[in-house]
């Protein structure tokens, strides 16, 4: 019997309320998610070399370790853990794997927000970046006018 059948009918009948089991008593929740008792959250993956650029000052979502901080680690979004993150994401200023920067891509209009690059870049590289997008947008905005 579904829930709200089960409702309906102990309310026409004024039964008192009993709690209703949707899992097992033996889960509990973790960061909001019902998970089982022996759950053990992972630890951050590193990257397997040397990290020589710190993460940009106003990279977004600041995530603990080097994910999204290294060309070719780990993506930077939140819910991914792919490795082999070679696109640059002009705004967030992230390193975002492949299938993530696509679909970043598919909403971000004209102007593509992740651009694909071959190396780890430097900040002035990555204000360089930021820069030309806003000087893109810019004269799109002019010319349409």
């Amino acid at each position: 019997m579904s829930y709200t059948k089960d409702l309906s009918r102990r309310l026409r009948h004024k039964e008192p309320m009993k709690p209703h089991h949707r899992y097992p008593s033996n889960f509990v929740k973790h960061r909001g998610e019902l998970v089982g008792q022996d759950y053990q959250p992972l630890e951050p993956k590193l990257p397997h070399f040397e990290v020589k650029v710190p993460p940009h000052p106003d990279k977004y979502p600041k995530h603990e370790g080097h994910k999204g901080s290294v060309f070719g680690g780990i993506c930077n979004r939140t819910a991914c853990n792919q490795s082999h993150a070679v696109f640059y994401n002009r705004g967030t200023h992230g390193y975002y794997c492949a299938d993530d920067a696509i679909a970043i891509n598919r909403y971000s209009g004209a102007h593509p927000l992740c651009i694909r690059v071959d190396h780890n870049l430097t900040h002035e590289e990555m204000n360089g970046h930021t820069r030309n997008m806003y000087e893109e947008m810019t004269r799109d905005r002019a010319h349409k006018r």
